[in-house]
């Protein structure tokens, strides 16, 4: 089979594409044909050891995580209702390839509303998003949210979960996503490339913080008191949160099979709507990476395999 793969951490020139054997069907886990791969940040930072999680500390090593594809075969000894042909979603390491070998209660079945390449997109900002949104913040009505980068992966979907529960939300983002930031509820959006959002919001419940650093240091301030400022990614700053009578929460997504059922079935509904702004081939994927990685793409972009 086809898969992304890396023989050392570095840069993208490490990433290249070969043939190696199909997963061999073990006890307990299903056979994939991947037909889709969502590329995440984390999966650069993985190449780049920047990150370092078991399962994906050693090389040779097949990149990617998120993925929607067809189960061909289950292993002995599996606990599950799924069967051979259910196309499903979710998450495992080695994700870039035509088969993945995944643990049967780590699928969840996806979305018969989208195609396999949207339903891709989901898994991993979608359930961060929840998990932020829904389980830390508890929004509900009368609530006001700002999100950062809401144009991105996580950002959209936490959008649409605040908005779905009766939030304000409000936004930044550049330019050419206002349209579909408007099309998803966002009430009002900052130009980031033009504007300073601390110049234009004040007295927020929760901020959600995908970009860290400055941008977390300036968002303490738009806060009210008591509000929350949610972080993803970097050190947070408790320090400054105590200074500004807020909290601070440092948030790491815990992959859970329930949470993405319940959202497969928004999906379904249509109350959510996945934003994939760019398809590439398999083969494409070390230049999928380096667009992720430089913020060249408003909105997911995903793998096709064949």
């Amino acid at each position: 089979m086809k898969a992304v793969r890396i023989h050392e951490f570095g840069g993208p020139e490490r990433v290249q594409v070969e043939d190696i054997p199909t997963p061999r069907l073990t006890a307990g886990k299903a056979l994939v044909r991947v037909h889709a791969a969502a590329v995440n940040p984390v999966d650069w930072m993985v190449r780049e050891r920047i990150y370092n999680p078991e399962g994906a500390d050693r090389v040779p090593l097949t990149l990617g995580q998120d993925f929607a594809g067809v189960i061909e075969q289950i292993g002995p000894h599996s606990e599950t209702s799924l069967r051979e042909r259910d196309e499903v979603f979710g998450e495992v390491w080695g994700s870039f390839a035509q088969y993945a070998l995944v643990p049967v209660e780590d699928l969840v079945l996806k979305p018969r509303s989208v195609d396999f390449v949207t339903a891709a997109s989901i898994p991993m900002p979608a359930i961060t998003a929840w998990q932020a949104i829904i389980d830390t913040a508890e929004a509900k009505p009368g609530m006001r949210f700002l999100i950062h980068g809401a144009s991105g992966g996580v950002g959209s979907f936490a959008a649409q979960f605040a908005h779905w529960k009766g939030a304000q939300v409000l936004a930044t983002a550049s330019q050419p996503s206002f349209d579909y930031l408007r099309s998803i509820g966002v009430t009002t959006i900052i130009d980031y490339e033009h504007e300073r959002f601390e110049d234009k919001v004040r007295d927020v419940d929760v901020v959600l913080d995908p970009i860290g650093g400055d941008v977390q240091a300036r968002s303490w301030g738009v806060l009210k008191q008591g509000g929350m400022l949610i972080n993803l990614i970097g050190e947070l700053h408790e320090a400054a949160a105590r200074k500004a009578g807020v909290v601070g929460v440092e948030f790491g997504m815990e992959y859970d099979t329930e949470d993405l059922d319940f959202i497969a079935k928004l999906v379904d509904r249509g109350i959510v709507k996945p934003h994939v702004t760019q398809v590439l081939p398999l083969e494409q994927a070390r230049e999928a990476l380096d667009l992720n990685q430089q913020n060249k793409s408003h909105g997911k972009i995903v793998l096709e395999v064949h």
